[in-house]
Order: C-alpha cells, then structure tokens, then sequence
C-alpha cells in the first residue's frame, strides 16, 4: 500500500509550469537586455578598428607611389639638367618631400610634382633630342605608369574613407566610433585649382 502513495508523491509535479518570482524574471530579462547591446557595442568597435586599418594600409599605398613618383622625378631632373637649367627651388621642394606627412601632406606633394612634371614636359618640347635618349625616355614611362598606380591607389583609399566615415556617421556605430575618438577622415582629392596651387619655373 505504500508503493502508490510514493509514485504519487514523485509524480505530484508532473504538467505542472515551474514557479518563477517576479523578480527572477525581471533580473533576467534585465540582463538579457543589457547584454546585447553590450555585444553589439564590442562588435562595432571590432569593425571600425579593421575598417581603421584598412585606411591606414590604403593610405600607405598612396606614399609609397609618391615616394617612387619622387625617386624617378629626381632621376629625370638629374639626367636632364646638363641640357636644361633647373632653379634651386625646384630641387629644394622635391628633395624637402618626405613620406609619412598624411594625407593632407601628401596631397601638397602630389601638386608640387605635378607642377614639377608640367614644368619638365613643357622643357622637353624645346630639346626634342632629349626625347629620344633612351633612358630619358624610359624615366618619362616610368612616371606615367606610377601617376596611374597613384590614381589605382587614391581609389582605393577614398572607398575606404567613404565606408568609414558612413558607418560612423549611423547609430549605433557612431556610439563605437565616439568611444575610440574616432574622426571623419580626409578625402584624397586633388582638383584643377589645386594643381594651380604651385608653380615652380624652369630657365
């Protein structure tokens, strides 16, 4: 008689729903909802650190072209300079760019060898045998081919730029991004004014 009053007593909680207090439930719910947002905050900083990095790796790609654009600039005055007469300043601005100046410094370079560039073409249509000289020649492809390298790279770098600076500019990312100081970074961009901007004249 006593072995059904035990199955009873075992059985006495079956299809029944556990108890719960109003404070577990509101504990919980509590965390659940203050954890998420936490994971979210996490996550969006991950992304613009990798986002960060990926501007910084695309604006490196943009110094380096230029350090070479620089390098075979000073090669071509170099090799030119017997036949036609450079001004000290025009030595002195390449020779004063250095790489690692951001972008801001970057763009300055940019323009100052584009007005150098210019200055060489428009010399080098007064000394048409200079044209001719193989390794003349060979320096005036090679910078051609790093001005489109540049421009490859300043792509690059600008999609990037624009990817940053709209996360950032959104909730919730702009919460991530004031949490690291994060700013709205610099276009690389360079228009025809600009170009005007420096002048440096050959004799």
């Amino acid at each position: 008689m006593l072995t059904p009053n035990i199955e009873n007593n075992i059985n006495a909680d079956a299809n029944k729903k556990p108890s719960r207090s109003a404070f577990g439930t509101f504990f919980w719910y509590f965390l659940f909802i203050l954890i998420i947002p936490i994971f979210i905050h996490i996550g969006n900083m991950n992304y613009l650190r990798r986002m960060n990095v990926k501007v910084s790796e695309s604006e490196s790609g943009i110094d380096v072209q230029l350090k070479r654009r620089r390098d075979t600039l000073l090669k071509l005055i170099d090799a030119v300079k017997g036949s036609i007469k450079f001004e000290k300043e025009t030595l002195s601005t390449i020779v004063s760019m250095r790489s690692g100046v951001g972008i801001e410094g970057m763009m300055k370079n940019q323009r100052a060898m584009d007005s150098i560039q210019r200055g060489i073409n428009i010399q080098m249509e007064n000394y048409p045998n200079l044209k001719s000289t193989d390794n003349i020649r060979e320096l005036m492809d090679a910078t051609r081919d790093i001005e489109e390298d540049i421009s490859a790279q300043r792509r690059i770098y600008n999609q990037n730029v624009s990817e940053f600076n709209q996360s950032i500019a959104v909730y919730p990312m702009n919460q991530a991004a004031a949490s690291l100081k994060y700013v709205n970074k610099y276009f690389f961009e360079i228009t025809e004014a600009e170009r005007e901007d420096v002048v440096i004249n050959f004799d």
